[in-house]
């Protein structure tokens, strides 16, 4: 019964993990499929072989390491509560290395996962737009942008996913289908970016202008005649949503005003760029007061309310705000050799990939890095698990190739 138990894990097993890809995009508590996941891994397992296939790869250190900086920091911790929260929040640093290093999951099965991320961004995405659409036209409400208009994630991270689902399309779906099925592919990449637009996330709007150019330059074979309709669409497309809809163009307009503008920052204001100003500058003199070890993750957002309410910050103190840099967020927690392993996870697996010619991994650690400078994504489930989940995936597999990539 045992050994039927385990060779059908280790046959089906691949569902947990595309069950977690594709729940991912729709914001729902996946926490029940990690237990069962963790469950299979420990009875089911070659627990000793699957302990030395984690170990053989250099980015188990990096990750599991992240991890137990962030325990050990919890003896060191005042607020014992918030430090607890903060080991809850880089679990996936610990288990998601184990779970996929320790996988020997087939192309297919890999492909299968890759799918289900995408396949529910399609339908999270259309189900964003209907509903929006319905909306308008039967109660004649305009919940075209941000938070209206991203139902399941904040705006920011729901971006960020599709960006990188069609990074996924081109690079990796578009090579394994045939001409007939690339004429919907690029259909479903309009459908994002729609998507994207409509999601008015400054950073999403940035990184898509920033990555998706390179993703198609990368691309091998691209078919100049799709590529170029599909463009002349987007910008006509763009046209169009800005005369009816041009909150998101206003929002870019707003920040660069913030940013260029030669007036102090009003430190009562709430506008996200100006915040962000804000915080940032704050964030640099906790650092410099706590370069080596930080102030530990446990009492980091306690250090934070400390300087918004001694210098006025009354805005980002009301909301009790994060740093919205994950860089500077690790760096005051941690202190510098944190800061060290998340440049290991983000800037030098960036370079890395580069070296390697493995891009899909490069773009994703370019939109990764984006991201980070202006959100504090590990704060969040659905920062975390995207990144470590994907990031772990990246390294096992190349997805790009018909040929497993061993992670080293």
């Amino acid at each position: 019964m045992i050994q039927k138990l385990k060779n059908t894990f280790l046959n089906f097993g691949y569902i947990l993990p595309l069950s977690l890809s594709f729940l991912l995009p729709f914001g729902i508590n996946y926490t029940l499929i990690i237990i069962i996941w963790a469950m299979f891994f420990l009875f089911f397992n070659d627990t000793g072989k699957a302990l030395k296939n984690i170990f053989y790869t250099k980015w188990s250190y990096v990750l599991i390491g992240y991890f137990l900086i962030h325990a050990i920091g919890y003896f060191f911790s005042e607020n014992k509560g918030v430090a607890l929260f903060a080991i809850e929040k880089k679990l996936g640093f610990l288990i998601f290395p184990l779970f996929i290093f320790s996988s020997a999951y087939t192309t297919k099965q890999v492909n299968k996962i890759i799918d289900a991320f995408i396949a529910a961004c399609i339908l999270s995405s259309l189900f964003c737009i209907a509903r929006t659409i319905y909306r308008y036209f039967a109660d004649g409400v305009n919940d075209f942008y941000y938070k209206e208009f991203s139902y399941f994630l904040h705006p920011s991270y729901f971006a960020m996913y599709l960006i990188f689902a069609i990074i996924l399309l081109i690079l990796v779906v578009k090579r394994r289908s045939t001409e007939v099925k690339r004429s919907y592919i690029y259909s479903i990449f309009l459908l994002f970016i729609v998507a994207i637009y409509f999601c008015s996330s400054k950073m999403g709007l940035l990184s898509a202008l920033l990555v998706l150019p390179l993703t198609f330059i990368i691309s091998e074979k691209v078919n100049a005649k799709i590529l170029s309709g599909t463009l002349l669409i987007l910008v006509a497309g763009l046209f169009v949503t800005n005369k009816f809809f041009p909150e998101p163009f206003d929002r870019m307009k707003m920040a660069a005003n913030v940013m260029f503008s030669k007036k102090a920052i009003d430190k009562s204001d709430v506008e996200s760029t100006a915040v962000r100003i804000l915080i940032w500058e704050e964030s640099m003199k906790i650092i410099k007061e706590n370069f080596l070890f930080g102030t530990t993750p446990g009492d980091l957002t306690d250090k934070l309310n400390e300087a918004y309410q001694k210098n006025g910050l009354t805005g980002a103190y009301a909301n009790s705000l994060n740093a919205h840099n994950q860089f500077l967020q690790t760096f005051i927690g941690t202190g510098i050799i944190g800061f060290i392993l998340l440049l290991l996870m983000t800037v030098y697996a960036l370079v890395y990939a580069i070296i390697r010619k493995y891009y899909l991994l490069a773009l994703f650690s370019l939109l990764v890095i984006c991201n980070f400078m202006v959100e504090s994504m590990l704060q969040v489930h659905a920062g975390f698990i995207f990144f470590v989940f994907f990031f772990c995936l990246l390294i096992r597999y190349d997805l790009t190739d018909k040929a497993e990539r061993r992670a080293i």
